[in-house]
């Protein structure tokens, strides 16, 4: 069953400390009721509930000297399976995927990366694979997690892997969508950086903030996907421009541009035992489906899946295909 308890949570776990939500939580709450208060065409008004139902859902707890906002649905004995967002993103690009795990038994528990979404900044600015690992450990001893499923998006599932090989005994399967064996390329990493950084921080994010979010949907469709999302979708999208810390951008593309980082992929793949799925677009520019194809050729037990017709957004761009093939993955783990 769903989990009835949908009221906003302010209590830090395990402590009983009243936590605050983030100010731009607050600040983007309000921001919402109040256009729901005025006149807006049917669509828009559906757009604004159900953005408004999701963040009803928020729960925050401080991990790491960092507050952090969560989604925590299903039932509380259900196997637990913590999802990960990618870089620049938020919690909400997982918004379709949610209730229908968690309507089958499964207790969902969604979270943005400190420096995303609604989750506070890092004053240290620790927007590492490693830093955001040891984040995840830390949600799950918050809530007292059982050994739990992790699934993953793009730059979460560097995170996730990291976190598999570090602590073996915390984690049942491992589900990555768009990840890939990225070889290192001292040209590419010095240029590349710099370039999204200019990208998403000087040109994207100020167009987000004047409302034209029609511009990062034109370029989302033109180079990162295959298939038309939804306004509605490209909307809660681009939400994530305007929440993300622009240095956990600047940081995060650095870091995935270090030899140390690249290459230590290949070596945690081979270590990690747990049963593993990668879910490759086959039209992906970024996590390109070959080097998914040999990245799951070091995996013990793992499984390669490549979606016909898909690029870089699956979470948007095919749902529906995501719910199923992470169901029967799940199914196949369980039995």
């Amino acid at each position: 069953m769903l989990n009835e308890e949908t009221s906003q949570s302010v209590t830090r776990l395990g402590t009983g400390i009243p936590t605050a939500p983030t100010a731009k939580y607050s600040t983007y709450r309000e921001e919402v009721a109040t256009k729901l208060a005025g006149k807006l065409s049917a669509r828009e008004r559906r757009r604004l509930e159900a953005e408004e139902y999701l963040m009803s859902r928020a729960n925050f707890v401080e991990l790491n000297g960092v507050v952090h906002h969560y989604m925590d649905v299903g039932p509380r004995d259900g196997e637990p399976l913590v999802l990960i967002h990618g870089w620049d993103c938020s919690s909400y690009w997982w918004h379709h995927i949610i209730d229908p795990l968690a309507s089958v038994g499964y207790r969902v528990i969604c979270y943005d990366l400190k420096g995303h979404g609604f989750s506070d900044t890092d004053p240290r600015r620790d927007y590492t694979v490693a830093g955001f690992s040891n984040d995840l450990r830390a949600l799950g001893e918050a809530l007292q997690l059982p050994p739990h499923h992790v699934s993953a998006f793009s730059l979460g599932a560097f995170v996730a892997l990291h976190y598999a090989d570090a602590n073996p005994d915390r984690v049942r399967s491992l589900t990555f969508f768009n990840f890939s064996l990225i070889p290192y390329n001292r040209v590419a990493s010095a240029l590349i950086p710099g370039m999204l950084d200019t990208v998403f921080n000087t040109v994207l994010r100020p167009i987000e903030r004047r409302g034209l979010w029609w511009i990062p949907y034109v370029y989302a469709l033109v180079v990162l996907s295959k298939n038309t999302a939804p306004v509605s979708d490209v909307k809660l999208a681009t939400l994530s421009l305007r929440c993300c810390d622009p240095a956990a951008v600047r940081v995060s593309a650095q870091e995935l541009a270090r030899r140390e980082i690249l290459e230590a992929v290949a070596a945690q793949m081979a270590r990690v035992q747990h049963p593993t799925l990668l879910v490759a677009g086959s039209g992906d520019p970024i996590m390109r489906p070959q080097g998914g194809r040999k990245l799951m050729q070091l995996a013990p037990n793992g499984q390669y899946l490549e979606v016909p017709r898909c690029g870089h957004l699956i979470l948007f761009e095919l749902p529906e295909q995501v719910i199923q093939i992470q169901r029967l993955f799940l199914r196949g783990v369980r039995e």
